[in-house]
């Protein structure tokens, strides 16, 4: 059981320093003791109650051998966190990338035992104001790896407490989602038109669906019924290290969507288009094959479908991304009068209140109409008599 003492260097009462030693046991190399030291200020009690801090963290932490830095504990936690907690590829592909070009060059070799709230802070603080800042997004994103990892030495017992939990990253605010205007994507699917037809039929489905990219590129024809005018969103592809990956929707729920006459047209005109192209290539069209797809075998790539997208809105003079008619769709939906519960289910959100936080800005107009339905409900009668 690790041992301390405490020292008064100089002052008396409440403007007391103090030295705060604690035995961490014996160096695995050179067999010599090894001590922890603290300053504490404050009266005679605060230096015990920082000495009993101290003393359980020296019991808690390995201090005699080799320091863990922070680095090699993100290192551990990345790899259990991709085998226990299933994460995507895309996910542990960001983490990672987060890791090695964001965190480690500054602080990967920051000791666990010294990695405090304040070095977080002051880290936060240069991301956002270095030559190339990070969005208050990003510098968060970069904040809930190190937590994450934190908390798990906890667990592990490496760390007596998560320094993350107390540091104070910069605040999320939810700017508005920009979407397009009907117009500018009527613009974009003229100009895709003539270019190249399944691109069209993309930012037509994307537009209509609200379907994320992935989701998009995982489309089968097994998935779509056009005898009931439904689709089926059960999965999502991605391209990791040149390897396509196929993996559960961001939710890990299947979805059916109800498809409207121009979503239905687009569908029809896909597959007749694919069939076309089987039957000139000596092969069928079948459950298995990509909606959207070049080859008929493999769909079109979620990268091809986002770079082409930015070229055809330039071209058609709008300023569109491709996860834009996403947001197209959804603050169609809600400024049309659809209810938020509604929209949540078809966009593939885990609850509404995911929704609401997105897309409040598109309720305004809604509540406008509210007004004036219940103005209506109480207005009194013509003349004024009740």
């Amino acid at each position: 059981m690790a041992k301390g003492s405490r020292r008064r260097i100089r002052g008396r009462g409440d403007t007391a320093v103090w030295q705060l030693r604690a035995y961490a046991g014996r160096s695995p190399v050179t067999s010599k003791p090894v001590y922890v030291s603290r300053t504490a200020y404050g009266n005679a009690d605060a230096a015990d109650e920082k000495l009993a801090e101290l003393v359980a963290e020296v019991g808690a932490v390995d201090h005699a051998g080799p320091a863990e830095t922070l680095g090699s504990l993100l290192d551990r936690w990345l790899a259990r966190a991709t085998v226990l907690k299933d994460l995507s590829p895309t996910t542990v592909r960001e983490h990672r990338r987060t890791i090695d070009k964001t965190i480690k060059p500054v602080l990967g070799e920051v000791e666990l035992r010294k990695l405090g709230p304040e070095v977080l802070d002051a880290f936060y603080t240069l991301l956002r104001t270095r030559e190339k800042p990070l969005s208050s997004a990003s510098v968060r994103r970069v904040h809930a790896v190190i937590s994450a990892a934190c908390a798990q030495a906890v667990k592990w017992g490496d760390l007596t407490a998560n320094p993350a939990a107390r540091t104070t990253p910069p605040p999320l605010r939810q700017a508005p989602k920009a979407a397009p205007t009907p117009a500018d994507v009527q613009a974009m699917i003229a100009a895709a038109e003539p270019d190249d037809p399944d691109m069209a039929a993309l930012i037509a489905l994307a537009a209509v669906t609200g379907a994320r990219r992935g989701e998009l590129c995982a489309l089968r024809w097994g998935d779509v019924d056009l005898d009931a005018a439904t689709l089926r969103i059960e999965r999502s592809v991605a391209v990791v290290a040149g390897k396509w990956i196929t993996k559960d929707t961001k939710t890990h729920a299947a979805r059916v969507l109800a498809l409207d006459p121009f979503g239905l047209e687009v569908l029809r005109r896909q597959r007749a288009r694919l069939e076309d192209r089987a039957s000139d290539l000596g092969v069928t069209v079948t459950d298995d094959t990509p909606v959207l797809t070049y080859n008929l075998s493999t769909p079109i790539s979620p990268d091809t479908m986002s770079h082409y997208v930015r070229d055809i809105a330039t071209k058609a003079r709008v300023d569109v991304h491709l996860h834009q008619l996403r947001h197209f769709a959804a603050t169609q939906l809600i400024g049309g009068g659809t209810d938020v519960r509604t929209v949540a289910g078809r966009l593939g959100h885990r609850d509404a209140s995911t929704t609401l936080r997105v897309y409040s800005h598109a309720l305004p107009e809604r509540d406008r109409e509210a007004a004036d339905a219940l103005g209506r409900a109480l207005a009194l009668p013509t003349g004024g008599e009740r």
